[in-house]
């Protein structure tokens, strides 16, 4: 099953502004929420969920500004992600928005296969940069391997809103 979305919102149209508003408020308090279980953050990935609907569903400017709107929102408020981290969470951020948002403004269609695809070439590609660049190898693939409920929310969280938000 394929499913196809509409147009995306491009800077000029208001109401990606208030779209992305909400994604961020998303971004910012539903990690909150899984960081009352141990690893809940590392686990459900929880501030890259609203980034992915706001690429998928409204494409790469929304996402873009959710990506780095986001973290910096979170850790301005809260506090988190931790300075040590919050490079590695723009990061993460920034290319989920990038693939997901030249995904949908390529016009190509989004199906389980290609969001599952797109989401572990998401986090392989981000495993790298992370291992090479900041935290090194052990800490990168320590939480690739954690990470998997977060994959299998943004699978189905994704799929869900690009399925049935028209």
């Amino acid at each position: 099953m394929t499913i196809s979305n509409a147009k995306s919102l491009t800077l000029g149209n208001p109401v990606i502004y208030l779209w992305t508003a909400l994604f961020v408020a998303g971004n910012v308090l539903f990690p909150q929420l899984c960081h009352m279980m141990p690893d809940g953050g590392k686990a459900l990935l929880p501030i890259m969920l609203f980034t992915l609907i706001a690429a998928a569903r409204f494409g790469i400017y929304a996402g873009l500004m959710t990506a780095l709107l986001s973290p910096l929102a979170s850790f301005l408020i809260f506090g988190t992600p931790e300075g040590t981290i919050l490079a590695a969470v723009l990061t993460k951020s920034m290319v989920i928005a990038l693939v997901f948002g030249l995904w949908k403004s390529s016009g190509r269609t989004f199906n389980y296969g290609i969001m599952l695809l797109l989401i572990l070439g998401v986090q392989l590609f981000c495993f790298v940069i992370e291992g090479a660049f900041m935290s090194g190898f052990a800490t990168a693939w320590s939480d690739l391997l954690l990470s998997w409920p977060g994959m299998l929310l943004q699978l189905l969280g994704g799929m869900f809103v690009v399925k049935y938000w028209k």
